[in-house]
């Protein structure tokens, strides 16, 4: 999020400067993103249900209040009951970065899900869109779209699964005064593990590593106790970011699910306790 306050300050600058700089953009991510899950990997297909929807909402509290995240998932899923899942699916999001600058993002993505054996999947898939970059004050205007893409795979044995995802495929830039903006690419490594720990209560571990260039690469490890499907409780930490709490409601109506989540960034543990100092919503609903 610094690129971008840095790239369009340089705009607003002195026409003084002479040197060219070059700043690379990378979208922010929801410590909760597993409830969100197409938002790491473009290949994900649930493994039940004919359709599902997803808003999440990330808000920062204190000073950086006004810096907010917003992410939408709606799904159609196609299933075959002999082999093969297909998933259409739109991806909407938008980050607020203060009053004067968001970058919303549109995308579709479709993933296929092929069955193996009886216990093991492949899934692959891909998302192509657009990102948005808008910078509106008094001293500045600047209006930005640049064509966007991503792949994804992976494997899913029993409970256990594993993927890879590449974003911001093309590399886009642009240079509308003497600074350069690009959509660096970047990558997702995710690992994700169920273990049933007696009647009704089940472990879900998740991990994600974020492979980024030219800055530090962000790695996040979560652990949540589910009962029933109806409560769960977790914590998950973010290296170079913090601890995190949630909590999570599941609603039934017949097959269908309403999930309704809270989280919570605490600062403690954190370099930079005012900027983990977040929270974040979500609420999804599958349709069987």
């Amino acid at each position: 999020m610094k690129a971008i306050v840095l790239f369009f300050l340089s705009i607003a600058i002195s026409p003084c400067v002479v040197l060219a700089q070059s700043y690379n953009y990378f979208p922010d991510l929801p410590t909760s993103y597993f409830y969100n899950f197409a938002n790491v990997n473009p290949g994900y297909v649930p493994k039940d249900g004919s359709g599902d929807f997803n808003v999440g909402y990330k808000f920062r509290t204190g000073a950086f209040k006004d810096i907010s995240t917003f992410t939408f998932s709606g799904a159609k899923i196609f299933r075959n009951k002999k082999e093969a899942t297909q998933t259409t699916r739109v991806l909407l999001s938008n980050e607020q970065e203060g009053p004067y600058i968001n970058s919303p993002k549109a995308y579709f993505n479709y993933a296929y899900s092929l069955l193996l054996d009886e216990n093991t999947r492949l899934y692959s898939g891909a998302a192509f869109g657009a990102s948005g970059l808008y910078f509106s004050a008094p001293s500045a205007t600047s209006s930005i779209i640049l064509p966007d893409a991503s792949l994804g795979i992976g494997i899913i044995h029993r409970n256990i699964s594993i993927g890879f995802a590449s974003y911001q495929l093309f590399n886009s830039e642009v240079s509308p005064l003497l600074s350069t903006l690009k959509l660096a690419r970047y990558y997702h490594l995710d690992a994700n593990l169920e273990k049933e720990l007696g009647v009704d209560w089940k472990l879900k571990m998740h991990g994600l590593w974020r492979i980024l260039p030219d800055v530090k690469d962000e790695a996040s490890l979560a652990f949540i106790f589910d009962n029933a499907e109806a409560i769960s409780i977790g914590t998950a930490y973010k290296y170079n970011a913090g601890i995190s709490f949630f909590t999570t409601f599941y609603i039934h109506s017949g097959e269908d699910r309403l999930l309704m989540s809270f989280a919570y960034n605490a600062p403690a543990f954190s370099p930079i306790p005012r900027l983990q100092n977040s929270m974040e919503v979500s609420l999804g609903y599958l349709v069987h």
